[in-house]
């Protein structure tokens, strides 16, 4: 599809609000500023994804349901499930947007840029999900350059007990089923979900011949979510929340290379306790919380690619993350609302190779949680000044003290004027922060002389609308110094990382929605560019594109119909342009650069109510059959179907 014809497309029908993002002006977010707020009253740029939103979702996962939403490019997203998921988040590298589940950081200290696996979750535990976009350091700490996830989990019912039971299955042998039960306990109330997925899936790596008899990389999983939250007095709320997460699932040798013995097994484990004190000024919030994951890749001897070095290998990846925080929100007078707050995070990661080959055996020097450790103190101060003439200004800065890196600190502008409740405007100036994580310091190629990367982040746009009719146009742009980059083995003899001086990224953001009757139309668009600069070999400055598997331009479009009060039907469009990606080859020991094709795929979903407790819904996902792919040399789901049904009781 021409590039003319998906800009017809998308501006033709664009919704003035996102169907995903199916939210009113009025609704209560808490990401933007730790605050309850009105969403026209946030300068911020805040998409709240809420729990009817979800369910339309409910046959996808969750890097599919974000991989529509604006500014998002994830590959692995539409590949087989238990797919690497990396997450470019407008324009921006691996790790540079933090992901929160209930308001509390999660990230693997093991994984190369401190992310998130987001295979961990299901929708099934989202009650819903909050995107803040722009660089948000100054409220939340490093890793917020490029924005902020928030997947808020189930919430219990004021019910003695309520329950609720799902059944799916699709393609490729998927299954997918949960159940729920919660309710009210005196006062308080208790929450606990369980999740099992499962499928044949495909091969992974693409085979080009379609004759090599690859296999399917399948995959399982199972989730556990358990909450509990009691009043232990009039204002004193006290919250506690664990969560278990555990998948396997097969894994190919590479771009076009097949593997049948190589397996891939994740474990997540988080436990999270807090009180809430309400008082009739504000709130006193503190929580702590600690993360185990456990990650386990083997290779084994039963079967050995062609051409593979080792017979057997094992990469074994542990890591723990504590966090704590104390915040209060107080209000001031009808005009102003502070925020201050101290927060502290604590990481360390356990690493060991082995393999064997013809030479026998061989073992990397493992990295011990003794030595391969951080710890960051921070403290932050936010003043929310807001007139009755609409004018709002959010103020805030940051104090960073890292066990390695010393001090650091943030700052935050963000004025924003609200004219008869349906015109805005609206300015965000903003620094932030990364650390480098424990792999690209303490791996074989790491590199302890690493620096922090610091950004400068400017957007500005605005949004108009009603609870029906919405639309919003952003201009952002991202400078980072001091940009971590792997780089190869001239550098050393097996590459490590490194800092690059700069990298400039800017774009424009448009999405909206339009209600006509029965009828709902949606988009949102991303238009993209970016571009790093360095020292070549001579010295000499260089500049040059470097966002390698992302696009610059982005489209998704929505048109839903509300057939009858029990049938709903939609029709989405997604459009990919062209991308470039660097490539190693083994053939030539080098790597090269290739051109990934744009591509545009469409999903049809229906869904009907036979009682207001029980619905049954299906959806058929790449409609047209296109081949397309968002990896060199890996596969992408072709036309698949799913269908399920959700009884509640």
């Amino acid at each position: 599809m021409s590039k003319f014809t998906r800009f017809f497309l998308f501006f033709s029908g664009l919704a003035l609000g996102l169907q995903a993002q199916d939210r009113q002006l009025d609704e209560v977010t808490v990401t933007a500023n730790r605050t309850d707020q009105k969403l026209s009253h946030t300068g911020k740029v805040v998409v709240v994804l809420t729990d009817s939103v979800l369910q339309k979702y409910a046959t996808q996962s969750v890097a599919e349901l974000l991989s529509r939403q604006t500014g998002f490019q994830i590959n692995g997203a539409n590949g087989p499930q238990g797919s690497q998921q990396d997450v470019y988040f407008r324009g921006a590298g691996t790790g540079n947007l933090l992901v929160l589940i209930d308001g509390i950081p999660v990230y693997d200290p093991s994984g190369i840029a401190n992310t998130f696996d987001f295979n961990l979750l299901t929708v099934g535990e989202c009650d819903r999900i909050e995107i803040l976009r722009g660089t948000q350091s100054t409220l939340y700490g490093s890793d917020a350059v490029a924005g902020v996830v928030n997947i808020i989990t189930r919430k219990s019912s004021r019910r003695p007990i309520e329950g609720a039971v799902s059944l799916q299955g699709g393609s490729y042998g998927t299954f997918r089923g949960g159940i729920g039960l919660n309710g009210a306990i005196g006062k308080g109330s208790f929450q606990v979900r369980y999740t099992r997925q499962s499928t044949n899936g495909f091969s992974s790596a693409r085979d080009t011949t379609g004759k090599a008899g690859f296999d399917r990389d399948g995959f399982r999983s199972d989730n556990l979510l358990a909450a509990i939250s009691l009043p232990l007095s009039s204002r004193l709320l006290w919250k506690a929340r664990g969560l278990y997460s555990h998948y396997r699932t097969d894994v190919d040798a590479g771009a076009f290379a097949d593997e049948k013995d190589f397996t891939f097994r994740n474990t997540f484990r988080s436990l999270a306790t807090g009180i809430e004190f309400s008082h009739r000024l504000g709130k006193l919030t503190a929580n702590y919380s600690i993360s185990d994951y456990s990650r386990r890749f083997v290779d084994d001897s039963t079967w050995v690619a062609p051409g593979a070095y080792n017979t057997y290998s094992r990469d074994t990846y542990d890591g723990v993350a504590q966090y704590a925080e104390v915040y209060h929100t107080l209000r001031v007078n009808k005009q102003l609302q502070v925020v201050a707050g101290i927060d502290f995070r604590a990481q360390n990661t356990d690493q060991a190779y082995v393999s064997y080959s013809s030479f026998g055996e061989y073992r990397s020097t493992p990295i011990d949680k003794d030595t391969a450790r951080t710890r960051l103190l921070s403290g932050y101060l936010t003043a929310l000044f807001r007139t009755e003439t609409g004018l709002a200004v959010e103020l805030g800065g940051r104090y960073n003290h890292h066990s390695l890196y010393g001090n650091n600190f943030t700052w935050s502008f963000n004025p924003s004027y609200l004219l008869m409740e349906k015109l805005k405007v609206f300015v965000n100036v903003s620094t932030g922060f990364r650390a480098p994580s424990l792999y690209q310091l303490y791996s074989v190629y790491g590199n302890k002389g690493l620096r922090s990367e610091k950004s400068t982040s400017f957007e500005g746009g605005a949004a108009y609308g009603t609870d029906r009719n919405q639309l919003r146009v952003v201009y952002f742009d991202r400078q980072i110094k001091d940009v971590f980059v792997f780089q190869s083995m001239s550098v050393d003899p097996y590459g490590r990382y490194v800092n690059f001086d700069k990298q400039h990224d800017h774009g424009v953001e448009v999405e909206g929605r339009l209600a006509i009757g029965k009828l709902s139309l949606s988009g949102n668009a991303t238009f993209l560019t970016g571009k790093v600069q360095t020292k070549n070999e001579t010295g000499k400055d260089t500049t040059f594109f470097n966002l390698f598997r992302r696009p610059k331009q982005l489209f998704n479009l929505t048109a839903g119909y509300q057939v009858l009060p029990e049938l709903f039907v939609s029709a989405s469009l997604r459009s990919v342009g062209d991308r470039k990606e660097q490539y190693y080859n083994g053939a030539t020991y080098k790597t090269d650069i290739v051109r990934l094709d744009a591509y545009t795929t469409i999903d049809v979903y229906a869904e009907y109510r036979i009682t207001p407790r029980l619905r049954v819904y299906g959806d058929v996902r790449n409609l047209f059959d296109q081949t397309y792919a968002d990896q060199y040399g890996f596969n992408t789901r072709r036309r698949n179907a799913a269908g399920g049904l959700q009884l509640t009781f």
